[in-house]
């Protein structure tokens, strides 16, 4: 024991071998996705894509040939990695460097984020369990290798947050600069995230200080560099759209769908729980069989809940308007008007579920979809990554459910804890509970979108809780239980 110690135990303020070690075990899998071809839509590229990385990277090549950062649906806080290897490489070259960067940075980012645990706790064991933990669970390395936010939007929080941590633990104020920008980064690759910087303002307030005069600094600093570039982003739409647009003019839609029935589609199909994202199984929202241009067939999904209709809406309504979907995919002479009619119906079932079934829009089916998000189909389908391996497929994926759970369950529990304990003793200890408690409400119950992968950025501060409450009880129960004996 005493010898594993010695390899495994470092001191904690000495980084190179921790950071060799993210290295290695945030490199194992990344390599294993690469020599496995996984699915990509850009010749030449080591790593992986998803189908909506051209929405990221088209902005940047055309503004490097024509000097537009168009289509601007996108903010540019992704694609600004991707720009700079542009200036130097070819676009597949660009992508293989922005894959690179990816995997290094989560690499780097374990250290730090098990730094944010011995910052929080002030406990060297939490480091070490946080750190452990975070490079064992594959969950965490799912999007290093992709062409997609998820990984550098996890990386940047991590570093942002322990900048943040920083500032708490020694009152300079530069590095409450330095994780403001880093978290405005972050804004600009996931604009959802932008509510991390509201919630650690009232932090900044909530510190102990002399004063609420001495408080305004550290906050201006903090700020400053949202306030800068989000001034320039908005100048810049207003000057394109002659509209205020603070972050993205079609949300999280792409424009063709954006202004089609596909939204109020989307938004009446969620007001129930339906899915409307890929699962191992067709989504809820194929049982209309919607279309847009450049879409693939989807597969048919036979059933609707029992328990959606209201009085302005019934089975034979939903036919129907799956019949005018239909329609819409033959030429008609007045498309614009037939797709307003959409719209309307859509939305006038939309609202008679607020209207009409308000505990099911606003508390049940927010609840149904929160287990969606932390343990769905799509989840599943990242542990089962590994199956196919010849002998040890089983083994693998037992291992990596074992992983995954125990750091889900273990971190809620912490959170909740955790919580509780910075209301009512230390608003520090809310450092890193209200990125996973943000996360988990926002996407279901705000936005009504629970695909996994929207967890993946705050995954990190889950482990940190997880390793928390291992770490609680261990103290509380072996420690005691061995002294009394």
């Amino acid at each position: 024991m005493p010898s594993l110690q010695k390899i495994f135990l470092k001191n904690t303020t000495k980084p190179l071998f921790w950071l060799v070690l993210g290295f290695i075990f945030k490199g194992i899998p990344f390599l294993f996705v690469l020599l496995n071809h996984p699915y990509q839509d850009i010749k030449g590229i080591w790593g992986a894509t998803q189908a909506d990385d051209s929405s990221y990277l088209a902005p940047m090549d055309n503004l490097i040939s024509h000097g537009i950062y168009n289509p601007d649906f996108r903010m540019p806080g992704y694609g600004a990695f991707y720009l700079l290897f542009r200036f130097v490489f070819s676009p597949e070259m660009a992508c293989n460097a922005l894959i690179i960067l990816q995997v290094a940075l989560a690499s780097i980012s374990v250290y730090y984020l098990a730094l944010i645990a011995k910052n929080t706790f002030k406990s060297d064991a939490c480091f070490y369990l946080t750190f452990y933990l975070f490079i064992l669970c594959p969950y965490s390395n799912f999007f290093d290798a992709y062409i997609a936010t998820e990984s550098l939007c996890a990386s940047l929080l991590i570093f942002g947050v322990y900048f943040f941590t920083q500032y708490f633990q020694s009152n300079k104020k530069r590095y409450l600069f330095i994780a403001g920008l880093l978290l405005t980064w972050v804004l600009f690759i996931r604009p959802v995230f932008g509510g991390v910087l509201l919630m650690y303002s009232l932090l900044i307030f909530l510190k102990k200080s002399t004063g609420f005069r001495t408080k305004i600094k550290p906050l201006f600093l903090f700020l400053i560099p949202f306030l800068l570039l989000e001034g320039l982003w908005v100048y810049r739409n207003y000057e394109t759209h002659k509209k205020l647009i603070p972050f993205t003019a079609t949300g999280a839609f792409y424009p063709n769908a954006a202004n089609s029935y596909l939204k109020p589609l989307f938004d009446f199909t969620q007001s129930w729980g339906g899915a409307c994202s890929l699962t191992n199984k067709p989504a809820d929202i194929n049982w209309f069989q919607y279309y847009y241009p450049g879409m693939p067939a989807n597969l048919s999904y036979d059933s609707l809940p029992d328990d959606i209709y209201t009085s302005a809406f019934n089975k034979d309504s939903l036919l129907k308007l799956k019949g005018m979907i239909a329609d819409l995919k033959k030429p008609m002479p007045d498309s614009a008007s037939f797709q307003y009619k959409l719209r309307i119906k859509l939305f006038t079932y939309k609202e008679s579920e607020k209207r009409e079934k308000p505990f099911q829009y606003y508390v049940k089916t927010p609840l149904k979809m929160i287990p969606v998000m932390l343990f769905g189909p799509v989840a599943r389908n990242y542990l089962e990554r590994g199956r196919s391996v010849p002998v040890l497929g089983k083994p693998i994926v037992a291992f990596n459910y074992f992983m995954y759970l125990s750091i889900l369950l273990l971190g809620l529990a912490g959170i909740i804890l955790l919580t509780l304990k910075g209301i009512r003793q230390n608003a520090s200890l809310l450092i890193v509970t209200l990125i996973p408690l943000y996360t988990i409400l926002v996407h279901p119950v705000m936005f009504r979108f629970f695909d996994s992968r929207f967890l993946l950025p705050s995954f990190p501060f889950i482990t940190v809780c997880s390793a928390y409450l291992i770490h609680l009880i261990y103290r509380r129960f072996f420690v005691s239980l061995s002294k009394g004996l």
